[in-house]
């Protein structure tokens, strides 16, 4: 039997960083369990058990790294990752001096490596696409954030890993 996502509703003025929208980070907060991998930390910290990640040194991560690459050579396990990439070309541009999540796809095929089964992967940006059934992720919760005006909606998947090979695309060949 498959369960429905909770969907949240949120309006929410747009703001540069993602997580200085209070009521947009409350709600991946209340998602949070475990120890929380923060893949593109930028300068908000989150009121969890928060290991950070940046490209850039100004934010005062954990660890100063490409995304990928981190994603590729640890060796921790997480309960939650957070995916808040620059959500497009301008934004990296604003924040990142150019440098791009150009590896979006090998990252999140990484990512099942590094979290606990049952855990949870929060990813924000303007698509609901998120890790997908065929890597073993079920959709737990949608939260859309209405910006107003003339803005994108920006979206928020709460999915959880179930195991590997039990995705809708592992049954169908895909």
């Amino acid at each position: 039997m498959s369960m429905q996502p909770v969907f949240t509703y949120l309006e929410q003025p747009p703001a540069r960083w993602t997580f200085d929208m209070a009521k947009l980070k409350e709600w991946v907060e209340t998602h949070c369990t475990g120890r929380v991998l923060n893949l593109f930390a930028g300068k908000n910290r989150l009121a969890v058990n928060e290991y950070r990640v940046d490209i850039s040194n100004e934010y005062q991560p954990d660890s100063v790294c490409d995304a990928f690459d981190f994603v590729a050579l640890t060796e921790d396990r997480f309960g939650t990752i957070v995916l808040d990439p620059p959500y497009n070309l301008r934004k990296a541009r604003e924040k990142y001096h150019g440098n791009y999540v150009g590896s979006l796809t090998k990252i999140k095929n990484e990512l099942p490596r590094i979290l606990n089964v049952g855990g949870r992967i929060i990813s924000l940006g303007y698509d609901s696409v998120g890790m997908g059934n065929c890597r073993g992720f079920r959709k737990i919760a949608i939260c859309v954030v209405c910006h107003g005006g003339d803005h994108n909606d920006t979206i928020g998947l709460v999915e959880q890993y179930q195991q590997p090979g039990l995705g809708l695309g592992a049954q169908i060949g895909g």
